[in-house]
């Protein structure tokens, strides 16, 4: 797993870097300090450490052993995980972005086994509301609002 763990920590260093310089060319802030590069840039670095962490672990021999795998039951609750993020997308689309974030969270965290329906309701809706005033007031930055334009 050493070898594994170096190609990949390489490959994500070259990737990091990639994105960041990709981000770099994205017009630059002018009412704000930070603009649309900020958090591509700062995502590529926060790669890019995690990288050389992995790196240094197997050259440290602490690297993960192979029988350290995901099972197949992990993988698969994993790709619908990952279906259900799809499906939010073209959710968004349609219902706008508060509505259908809220459905979104609460479908996911009923498929992790979140226990409690209140917790579940409460927590999608608050999350929402909070993900949206951040990006409506503090970013200024328009969200989807879909069929349901009149409501966020």
């Amino acid at each position: 797993m050493k070898k594994v763990d170096i190609g990949t920590g390489i490959g994500l260093i070259i990737f990091s870097t990639w994105i960041f310089w990709y981000a770099s060319a994205y017009s630059k802030a002018t009412i704000y300090y930070y603009g649309p590069n900020f958090f591509p840039q700062a995502i590529a670095i926060a790669m890019c450490i995690c990288a050389i962490t992995l790196i240094l672990n197997a050259i440290r021999g602490k690297s993960m052993e192979r029988s350290d795998r995901i099972e197949l039951k992990g993988f698969i609750r994993m790709v619908i995980a990952i279906v259900i993020c799809i499906g939010y997308l073209f959710l968004m689309q349609v219902i706008g972005f508060t509505i259908g974030t809220c459905v979104f969270l609460y479908v996911l965290m009923m498929f992790i086994g979140q226990q409690g329906l209140k917790k579940r309701i409460l927590s999608s809706i608050t999350v929402s509301l909070i993900v949206w005033a951040i990006f409506r007031y503090f970013l200024v930055i328009p969200l989807p609002t879909g069929m349901l334009a009149y409501t966020f």
